[in-house]
């Protein structure tokens, strides 16, 4: 008994020593007031404290009292006694209809994979709009062999339904529900959508990236939206070649581009960025992203597609091509007219891009769901980029992997980079218009030992004591315990 408390008293005496030498050396103490842990304690604690989460009736109560389940007769069944579940989560006073069906059997955990899909339609009645979201359940369906599948229901009939501001914390919230009640794996969390559906994806993607494992925009438009939060979220994006939508839209053109914008991503940071881009030939707007067992024609560069040079003139070549063998001269039908209605239109369109403008074609695998499913996230991951200006506010979730900024702050870019083996952080801010933290996630740094970081305005050496209460509320705040934190560092602390 006296030797164990020699050995307790010797302990204490040297966290004692380590906490007075650091501070005396300049060493900024987050949460002082508690004890210091290892980083073995520090990973049991969230165990523990997920073991409490996951056990917790009331969070179950709250979440599944948020959604509601009815069984109607399948409206596309040739078996009147197949039924299909509709269902809606109410959250923050806004309420998000979804149909869902849970696919095969889960894995060797108990976890199924998540695919949330998004219907087409767009500004229309809603009896147009609820056409189209019946089509959604059936859309990828087929292609998913195991995993909980998910349409969702745009929450307006407006042109932006899929990604209203209020939208945003819906989709939070159905995304910790379904792995709180339905054992949804938090790192296989899938985005598709198409047409109006790819307009969404396009917008949440990333604003949401930290959320998805993968994600599939299909015939959508990016109305302007950056795709630099996409760095740890594998991206497909697929269009016809033929499918402008309009002379100012240019839909296949602008997916065509993110070819070239995520390699340039990819060269500036030197990391991530993973991607595909098809264009589909002789497709217009639809074309066959769904199966695996059906290749598809595209583009072998689709970034010479986009060349400024060819766009224009490439248009009009289709639009000549249209008049002459349809009789019709208008972009919008160019780009809904079906591939295989007329062969001789199918076959002018390949002479255009093939040996009019040499552009070369391969037959690949397009099915999204194969994409996608090949990706498992990283919750962690090492570097993180974080453009401010592409958030949703509306969010209840102001984190971002493990980085932190208050809604408010939609201004600015930040590149954090961790090297794990030196317990060493590197920030660099660019033009952010207010604070932000660092978030210390146990699975990436050492809390038993000082954490080195890196800003323009110098280093700085921070010692940590991880806080249960801090874990809790990030597990409460995400409802994913693989993007805990146990800890924040705030940025303006470091430059007081």
């Amino acid at each position: 008994m006296k030797v164990m408390f020699q050995k307790w008293a010797i302990a204490l005496l040297l966290v004692f020593l380590l906490v007075f030498s650091a501070q005396a050396e300049g060493v900024i103490l987050i949460n002082g007031e508690l004890e210091p842990k290892t980083r073995e304690e520090t990973l049991a604690m969230l165990s523990a404290i997920t073991d409490v989460y996951d056990q917790d009736e009331a969070v179950a109560a709250e979440l599944s009292g948020e959604i509601e389940l009815n069984e109607i007769p399948d409206p596309f069944g040739m078996d009147e006694s197949e039924t299909i579940t509709i269902c809606s989560l109410t959250h923050g006073g806004q309420t998000m209809r979804f149909l869902m069906d849970i696919i095969g059997e889960p894995d060797e955990n108990g976890l199924y994979p998540l695919y949330l899909t998004l219907h087409g339609g767009g500004e229309d009645v809603p009896e147009g709009n609820d056409e189209q979201w019946m089509s959604m359940y059936y859309y990828y369906r087929s292609a998913v062999q195991n995993g909980i599948y998910i349409a969702c229901r745009g929450i307006t009939d407006t042109w932006d339904l899929h990604f209203r501001p209020e939208s945003y914390p819906l989709y939070d919230r159905l995304i910790q529900a379904m792995i709180r009640l339905y054992r949804a794996d938090p790192n296989r969390v899938y985005l598709l959508g198409f047409s109006a559906g790819g307009d969404g994806v396009y917008q949440i993607a990333p604003r949401m990236a930290d959320r998805f494992a993968a994600a599939n925009m299909s015939s959508g438009h990016p109305n302007g939206v950056s795709l630099r939060n996409m760095m740890n979220c594998p991206f497909s994006i697929q269009v016809g070649v033929r499918d402008y939508y309009s002379e100012s839209a240019l839909r296949c053109v602008r997916g065509a581009e993110f070819d070239q914008v995520l390699n340039a991503y990819r060269d500036e940071y030197g990391y991530g960025y993973e991607h595909q881009v098809l264009v589909h030939v002789p497709a217009g707007h639809n074309y066959n992203d769904i199966t695996a067992e059906e290749e598809a024609e595209v583009l072998v560069n689709p970034t010479v597609y986009a060349n400024p040079e060819i766009v224009d003139t490439m248009m009009d070549c289709f639009l000549d091509a249209l008049q002459s063998i349809l009789r019709e001269d208008d972009v919008s039908f160019l780009s809904y007219y079906p591939a295989g209605e007329n062969a001789a239109f199918d076959q002018a369109v390949r002479k255009i891009v093939k040996e009019d403008f040499q552009l070369e074609t391969a037959f690949v695998n397009a099915s999204a769901v194969d994409y996608v499913s090949r990706f498992t996230r990283n919750p962690a991951p090492d570097t993180v980029v974080w453009d401010l200006s592409t958030r949703a506010a509306s969010r209840e979730v102001d984190s971002f992997y493990w980085l932190k900024a208050d809604a408010s702050v939609t201004e600015g870019t930040i590149a954090a980079y961790l090297d794990a083996e030196n317990n060493t952080i590197r920030v660099n801010p660019e033009n952010v218009n207010g604070d932000f933290s660092i978030l210390v996630n146990p699975a990436l740094l050492d809390v038993e030992n000082p954490i080195h970081i890196i800003t323009p305005e110098g280093e700085f050496e921070v010692l940590v004591h991880p806080s249960e209460e801090t874990m809790l509320a990030s597990i409460l705040e995400t409802g994913d315990p693989t993007l805990a934190w146990a800890a924040e560092i705030p940025y303006s602390l470091l430059h007081e």
